[in-house]
């Protein structure tokens, strides 16, 4: 059965998950740090950064964590850097102090803070019950991985999933995004239940319940208010209202305009990222190529039409694991590529979704998201005036990919020449997940450890 293959699916994704976060030390996510202390701030109630005079935005964090942390800083963008049996066990025997000290963490003064409250929970509980900053850190990656999962089964239960989209979500990159303690997995996990609770509306012929219909656009406006490329995602609940014209939709389809607009702009205002030196204020920057926006295609076509940097983003959406310097051999990187190229041909060969409307707002979502990412780097975090745009990693392709990837019909039962292709699909997926697994373990344990099995 089809939803035999999703739950094996994501029980497979919570195996490869716990064993990669076994391999991986701590903290060897991108911006793992910021997320943690983020989260930290809001365990003790904190939802926004705090912006003193002169300097840049963040919050005062327990000098056992800072403590904690420290013990892996190391480890980041230097390839060679290598930890030992004797960092790991002196880190296990650091505890929360009680003593504030501020640390400043601007790049996630953008994000709404809720969606830090599985790692707030864990922190609370493991600061509260005694236990050692480590077991804390790792409750907290577990807290992660588990609502992740759960709402990753409550997605397939609503809607069932396409191979191709399960092939995504077996990936490396996402396979170790899932292990990590940042928001990845959770914010992946949202935009698949989205994605399913709008498809489940739309099939149906009355009008959707307004309680329904509201929890959507609530976890529109969560997911947006972390990741902007995604607030697209509007489209869904205005083409929910087009199509039954139900005038709620498309009274919700304007509040969460209003609220995503609200929000950035709100976060913009407070918080002061001093990272990089843009040249001119963001405001500015939005309003030079908003009123230029020929300038930001052409230096669109400039960012992907260089072979490096284009070969970079494949990559770096396929996996480059750790702080984006543990890279894979260029045949497991062909040999990823190839499957997730055949998986997407037996896909288009069983056929997609036929309904336009539907397909019209996702596939507008995935395109709008594309861009956005360009958009969102080039007014934060590339110099202005630009001559490329600077700071694009292929995972953050993974959510409008997912998107284009839920275009492709499932049918819950498969009649005599379907099954040929279902079994292949089973066959391709259950290979791409051993290879990528098998591939990741190698990887992991060259790059962080003195000797295979410490």
């Amino acid at each position: 059965m089809v939803f035999d293959r999703s739950l094996v699916a994501v029980l497979s994704m919570l195996c490869a998950a716990i064993w990669i976060g076994h391999l991986t030390p701590p903290f060897q996510s991108p911006d793992e740090f910021d997320h943690i202390e983020r989260a930290y701030l809001l365990s003790n109630g904190q939802l926004l950064l705090e912006t003193p005079a002169g300097g840049a935005s963040g919050g005062y964090v327990d000098s056992g964590l800072l403590e904690y942390m420290a013990s892996f800083e190391s480890l980041p963008r230097r390839s060679e850097a290598k930890i030992s049996t004797e960092q790991i066990n002196a880190a296990k025997k650091i505890d929360w102090s009680g003593e504030q000290i501020y640390e400043t963490l601007p790049g996630t003064g953008y994000y709404f803070p809720l969606i830090y409250l599985p790692q707030a929970i864990a922190l609370s509980i493991g600061e509260f019950l005694g236990h050692s900053v480590d077991v804390s850190y790792k409750l907290a990656r577990l807290f992660c991985l588990g609502v992740g999962s759960l709402l990753l089964l409550a997605a397939f239960r609503v809607t069932t999933p396409s191979a191709l989209v399960i092939a995504l979500l077996f990936l490396p990159m996402a396979l170790f995004q899932a292990s990590a303690a940042s928001i990845d997995f959770v914010s992946t996990s949202i935009l698949l239940l989205i994605i399913a609770l709008y498809i489940d509306i739309m099939k149906r012929p009355a009008q959707p319940r307004l309680p329904k219909l509201v929890g959507l656009s609530v976890l529109i406006f969560l997911l947006a208010g972390c990741r902007l490329h995604m607030a697209p995602l509007v489209l869904l609940p205005l083409t929910i209202g087009v199509r039954f014209r139900y005038a709620h939709a498309i009274f919700l389809f304007s509040v969460l305009c209003v609220a995503i607009v609200f929000w950035y702009g709100f976060a913009l205002s407070v918080t002061k990222d001093t990272r990089v030196e843009l040249g001119a204020s963001t405001s500015e920057i939005i309003r030079y190529y908003v009123s230029n926006p020929l300038q930001f295609f052409d230096l669109l076509w400039i960012t992907l039409s260089d072979g490096e940097r284009s070969l970079y983003l494949l990559h770096s959406f396929l996996g480059v694991l750790g702080w984006l310097d543990v890279y894979f051999t260029s045949k497991t990187y062909s040999i990823l590529y190839l499957t997730i190229l055949v998986v997407l041909f037996l896909a288009i060969v069983q056929g997609r979704i036929d309904d336009k409307l539907v397909s019209f707002a996702l596939f507008s979502s995935a395109l709008g998201g594309f861009f956005i990412v360009f958009f969102s780097l080039l007014v934060t975090w590339t110099p202005h005036p630009a001559s490329a745009i600077l700071g694009v990693q292929g995972r953050y392709f993974l959510l409008p990919m997912l998107l284009l990837a839920s275009l492709f019909d499932v049918q819950r039962t498969v009649d005599g020449h379907k099954k040929r292709y279902r079994m292949a699909e089973n066959l391709f997926l259950i290979l791409l997940f051993v290879f990528s697994v098998f591939s990741m373990t190698n990887a992991l344990e060259t790059r962080y450890f003195l000797a295979k099995g410490i």
